[in-house]
């Protein structure tokens, strides 16, 4: 019992210093200053990619480059050899047909959209008629303006899996390989990826591209990264990131690194900012327990107590810890609820596979456990910061000596994220 009144009267005594009402509101600001963070930087994200969504602007310059084309063929087209011209005319008419069925081919960042891919066979088609070469079967090409024209995305599916049994029948593919073509046309017919553009920022897309890298890996054996052959454990973990994505896509679900919405970027600078306040708060708690109790000559009053000097210094560490862990709880629960207010989408849902099947966390819970994560690294920096306190008696050293190395960390250490994401796996698993 008398432990724990020291520890409240430790509490009450910490609270009640400037310092930690300060940093506590600045916690909270830093909440509200990711907001105007991820705003901002969704708002100059859209302004600078407004002239490639403004319908007349990227009309009226296709029209434009299209005349410009026609008037230099006209005009200029005895400077050109014979294979810059036909790439010249073949260009041309290939603008035209993308005008013609209001495709947008001048300003567009997906190079995977399946419309900007027809365009691009039919232009190298095109080049190789004018230069009289050997080309393929022109029903091919007609079967594909045709798609175009009816913007027929499931048939032009079916169209890559034609080509695909074909390449099977020649040899050119294995089973194998033909098997993971299929599978990853069926993904992409079934959940439309690649058949809208959406941006700079497509998550189907960079998850349809990570399964493509995944089943590859599975198939060869070999980590298409590092060139080495897979082991037992890297096998199962791919097995699962499959799972994971497969999940994803069947119930809508955008993938973490994604920052194509205000409430990612919200997201990932939340717990950032947030946490930096809270780092230096209890390395000042924590570097101030003792040296400043010794500066002030306080020490003298808790030793003449009939508590011993481990009870002391145990009921100071045990307030610090108890601060940290329900101040992360309240400004995770905080940053829930602002991110709420300001911002329609869904906050970031954690996806998980435990036993071979694949669970969910819910954005709240995500982003608790998510905090709490974080906790690990800042007590770690809050006992050493006891330890210099006890060792040197000085407060300046030990918070000066602490927060540089929670500088060297935060600036070094780019990988954090990741770090506290591969314990939330440990905890559910459990």
């Amino acid at each position: 019992m008398k432990i724990i009144k020291l520890i409240q009267n430790e509490t009450i005594k910490t609270l009640k210093k400037t310092s930690t009402k300060i940093l506590i509101i600045l916690s909270i600001l830093a909440l509200l200053a990711s907001v105007g963070l991820a705003k901002l930087i969704m708002t100059l994200n859209n302004s600078m990619g407004y002239y490639m969504s403004n319908e007349e602007n990227w009309q009226s310059s296709m029209k434009e480059q299209i005349s410009a084309m026609q008037k230099e063929i006209q005009t200029e087209s005895g400077h050109y050899d014979r294979e810059s011209l036909a790439s010249l005319k073949a260009e041309k008419e290939t603008y035209e047909l993308a005008l013609k069925c209001n495709v947008n081919y001048i300003y567009y960042t997906n190079y995977n959209n399946w419309k900007i891919q027809i365009l691009n066979e039919i232009q190298s088609e095109k080049m190789r008629e004018f230069l009289n070469e050997e080309t393929n079967d022109n029903k091919d090409t007609n079967k594909l303006i045709t798609l175009l024209e009816n913007d027929d995305f499931e048939g032009y599916i079916e169209l890559l899996k034609q080509r695909q049994k074909v390449m099977l029948d020649s040899k050119e593919l294995s089973k194998k390989e033909y098997d993971d073509e299929i599978y990853l046309l069926e993904l992409r017919k079934k959940y439309e990826i690649y058949k809208d553009s959406v941006g700079m920022f497509d998550w189907k897309g960079n998850l349809y591209e990570d399964i493509s890298v995944m089943k590859k890996n599975l198939r060869t054996g070999i980590n298409e990264r590092t060139g080495k052959l897979l082991k037992l454990e890297e096998i199962d973990e791919i097995k699962d990131n499959l799972k994971i994505a497969e999940y994803r896509l069947e119930n809508n679900i955008s993938i973490q690194s994604s920052v194509g919405s205000e409430r990612s970027l919200y997201d990932m600078f939340a717990p950032a900012f947030s946490l930096i306040m809270v780092s230096i708060l209890m390395i000042i708690i924590a570097g101030s327990s003792i040296s400043t109790e010794i500066s002030k000559g306080t020490i003298k009053f808790l030793l003449f107590t009939p508590n011993k000097r481990w009870k002391v210094l145990l009921s100071k560490i045990l307030s610090a810890v108890a601060i940290l862990l329900v101040l992360t709880l309240v400004l995770s629960l905080i940053s829930v609820v602002i991110g709420n207010i300001f911002f329609k989408e869904a906050g970031t849902t954690y996806v998980y596979v435990h036993d071979g099947e694949v669970k969910a966390l819910s954005s709240t819970l995500y982003t608790i456990l998510y905090f709490l994560a974080s906790d690990i690294d800042i007590l770690v920096y809050m006992l050493f910061a006891f330890m210099l306190s006890v060792i040197t008696k000085n407060t300046a050293l030990s918070v000066r000596s602490e927060y540089s190395l929670l500088c060297w960390f935060w600036n070094g250490n780019a990988d954090y994220k990741s770090a506290y994401i591969s314990r939330l796996d440990k905890i559910c698993t459990i």
